[in-house]
């Protein structure tokens, strides 16, 4: 991985973005894709785009018809897609002595939001605090055999009362576990928010690694909001562009970890090279160009079965206006949805890689479609 990929990796996973809140990473990645982007632009929400090959149309698509136009000379539009949002807290209420109450935003477990350092993200800038957990001498036999749930959770910034603590926060604010990036042993990264900063970063890698090959297909590189709650800028994203087709990056849990099924999710492993999802939400023609591409790159593909919805921002795009044709590339992750995980730095390099020679692969006015040639 290049020295100035990596420190922009590292830059994505320090700016929290809770969903609904992710206008700073969003100015991280529109300064890094700002010099090798034809276009960049945001809408009203926080999508960000940063585009390669604008054609003779500037926009969106707004009608059929303009699909068929749009392009321009590039013929083809290919989509490079991660969402910037991450799971997170919100401040709830302000009890009398000055604890902050919350809940969840996206999917938490709340037993491993216990006695960890908090930041709150108030509007005068980042307020310090811990999550408060209970000693285990103080626990009853009932607490004992309980799992926590989110309303157990509450934060300690150390204010003396409600009014003190008002002073600093509001009902409405939000926090992220105060937890940077790590770099493991043999290349192995650790931070809070791999899921899905590693999807922008790599939005973003892959746009810059396809300018290098020269490629005349139109590419737009999306940094789509609020995925943790709902695919929701997904779905401004595809019907604002309509992509031919469109990669999406998200994290994939990897099973190679004390205590996962291999039989629900295959064998997968950090380190064992990027994973390709096969299921419903993922297109089959896309999916055999992405072997095809890999397989003369010499990328290993490790292949996760989905039998349902993806549980990414591809179920936002595919459906969207007449159908886009989709594929999902993962590194593997371990323990997803904490505060702490985890992913292989060589797997995630090959990702906009792999997106890059996949787009250089798609000809002027290529479609993707089940019926290629009359098949059946």
């Amino acid at each position: 991985m290049l020295k100035q990929a990596k420190q922009f990796l590292w830059d994505l996973l320090n700016t929290p973005s809770p969903s609904g809140n992710e206008a700073a990473v969003t100015r991280v990645w529109l300064d890094y894709v700002r010099p090798f982007a034809d276009e960049v632009m945001t809408d009203a929400y926080g999508n960000a785009f940063a585009i390669l090959n604008p054609g003779s149309t500037k926009g969106a698509r707004q009608d059929s018809e303009a699909s068929k136009s749009r392009a321009g000379s590039a013929g083809t539009t290919v989509m490079f897609e991660g969402h910037s949002d991450e799971i997170a807290l919100m401040v709830t209420y302000i009890d009398e002595e000055g604890f902050l109450w919350v809940s969840s935003i996206g999917g938490i477990d709340p037993k491993m939001y216990l006695g960890m350092p908090v930041l709150v993200h108030s509007s005068d800038g980042p307020v310090q605090g811990v999550t408060g957990a209970l000693a285990p001498h103080m626990q009853t036999s009932e607490q004992w055999a309980v799992s926590p749930r989110i309303s157990d959770v509450y934060i300690d910034i150390g204010a003396a009362n409600k009014a003190e603590a008002l002073k600093m926060v509001r009902v409405g604010d939000t926090a992220t576990v105060d937890h940077g990036p790590v770099e493991l042993l043999n290349g192995t990264l650790c931070a809070r928010s791999c899921d899905n900063k590693i999807g922008i970063w790599s939005a973003a890698e892959a746009l810059r690694r396809y300018r290098e090959t020269g490629g005349k297909v139109r590419v737009i590189a999306a940094s789509h909001v609020q995925e943790e709650v709902g695919l929701q800028g997904a779905r401004m994203g595809a019907f604002r562009w309509d992509p031919d087709v469109a990669l999406v990056v998200d994290v994939t849990n990897a099973t190679d970890f004390p205590n996962t099924s291999k039989t629900l999710r295959n064998e997968i492993k950090l380190g064992a090279g990027p994973c390709m999802r096969v299921g419903p939400s993922c297109h089959p023609e896309v999916n055999a160009r992405l072997e095809q591409v890999a397989q003369t790159a010499k990328i290993k593909l490790q292949r996760v079965p989905i039998p349902a919805a993806s549980g990414t921002d591809a179920n936002g795009i595919y459906p969207a206006r007449a159908g886009i044709p989709v594929g999902i590339l993962s590194p593997p992750n371990r323990y997803m949805h904490s505060p702490s995980e985890t992913v292989d730095l060589a797997d995630l390099d090959q990702i906009p890689t792999l997106m890059a020679k996949f787009a250089a692969s798609v000809k002027p006015g290529e479609r993707f479609t089940v019926h290629r040639g009359g098949r059946k």
